[in-house]
């Protein structure tokens, strides 16, 4: 009789020899406990093998292996023993590093059978992970995808990356041979910001989106491309602030002027504004820091009457100075329904804090002429922008 896991062999009593039952079933502890295999793929048995070495048989054996496929094989006082595996049992096969277990019918790598990892202090996947990446991956592809709604999920897939406060950095950061070339995310604040570096070293904000507002700062100039009216970015050179905005007058504005009144146009709808230096309740642009600035004035003049106003006079103000944008007699430049489009552009240099904004003046009768509001197109509107 034998144990019903490992088949040891029972000391019978009265029995003669019984060292000869005992070693048996050390033997027998030997081979199975603590099991380590050489090997798990050979069906031939090895040339030379040393006391005590251990090997998974593999199908179709042969020679001194033929008839005990997937056995664990032991060589022992110069010959072969041989243990049926039981379902459970497990083995670690040097060769490859790896746990198998015996599930009834096969030897299956525990590998396959992991569906839960929790509360790991480090992993790393190709590569040796540490305190500094306790989560460390070396590969050439990686994919992730959506559980589909067949599979009991959504469809969708989001990646979450969450920081503990303001000032915390979340992000994604490229390196060309561990050497930050460039990095998007929230880095040091709130906001949307992508940066980028030649060296790793000295860091250049290229783009930032506004947490609050959702206005983009680019640096350089990189609208070139875009009409004057529109262009917005940051001097990243220059270390400050500048300023790019477009506002229209969104409705009509009636009877402001026509009897000389110099009438401040308030373009009430901004499309954008850079740095937040235009006021659209206002219709006022304050210069974040000194420097030159770009302005252009657009305005759709209503129920001008030829016979009685004299002159229509566009300017920009500014602190501490006018610019004449246009003047011309009301007879001239006329369109239907006695409304006049017109419009110009002036260079101006303003310190830190001055304002601009414009005005219309028409004289030479009552005060019945009108601003023409309207988005779709734009027919009163005020653009600026800081010069590099």
């Amino acid at each position: 009789m034998t144990t019903p896991n490992l088949a040891l062999p029972y000391i019978a009593a009265a029995q003669a020899q019984k060292h000869v039952t005992h070693n048996e079933a050390l033997h027998v502890l030997d081979r199975l406990v603590q099991l380590a295999v050489l090997d798990k793929d050979l069906a031939t048995p090895p040339g030379s093998p040393t006391e005590g070495q251990r090997w998974i048989v593999a199908a179709s054996p042969t020679g001194a292996w033929a008839g005990h496929a997937t056995q664990i094989a032991a060589w022992e006082d110069g010959a072969w023993a041989f243990s049926a595996p039981v379902a459970g049992w497990i083995a670690f096969v040097v060769d490859e590093a790896t746990l198998y277990f015996w599930n009834g019918a096969a030897w299956a790598s525990m590998q396959g059978v992991i569906t839960a990892l929790q509360n790991l202090s480090m992993l790393g996947v190709g590569t040796t992970a540490d305190a500094t990446n306790p989560f460390s991956a070396k590969l050439n592809k990686a994919l992730w995808t959506a559980k589909y709604a067949a599979e009991g999920g959504d469809g969708d897939l989001r990646y979450t990356l969450n920081k503990e406060t303001t000032s915390d950095t979340a992000s994604l950061l490229f390196q060309k041979g561990y050497s930050g070339r460039a990095e998007f995310g929230l880095i040091g604040d709130d906001n949307l910001t992508f940066k980028v570096s030649a060296d790793g070293t000295a860091w250049t904000n290229a783009l930032t989106v506004d947490k609050t507002t959702g206005r983009l700062a680019l640096a350089g100039d990189p609208t070139g491309a875009l009409h004057a009216a529109t262009k917005q970015y940051v001097d990243a050179a220059s270390g400050g602030p500048t300023a790019g905005f477009l506002a229209y007058l969104s409705a009509d504005v009636l009877n402001v002027t026509g009897d000389g009144t110099l009438y401040s146009v308030i373009c009430d709808t901004e499309i954008v504004d850079v740095g937040g230096n235009y006021n659209n309740a206002t219709g006022v642009f304050t210069a974040p820091a000194a420097g030159f600035y770009q302005f252009q004035i657009t305005a759709g003049v209503v129920a001008l009457d030829s016979a009685v106003h004299t002159f229509v006079e566009l300017q920009l103000q500014t602190t501490g100075r006018t610019y004449e944008i246009a003047f011309l007699p009301a007879t001239l430049e006329v369109v239907s329904v006695n409304e006049a489009i017109f419009g110009g552009s002036a260079t101006a240099y303003m310190g830190a804090g001055d304002t601009a904004y414009p005005t219309v003046k028409v004289g030479g009768s009552s005060k019945v002429v009108d601003l023409d509001g309207n988005s779709s197109p734009l027919v009163t509107f005020f653009s600026g922008k800081r010069l590099p």
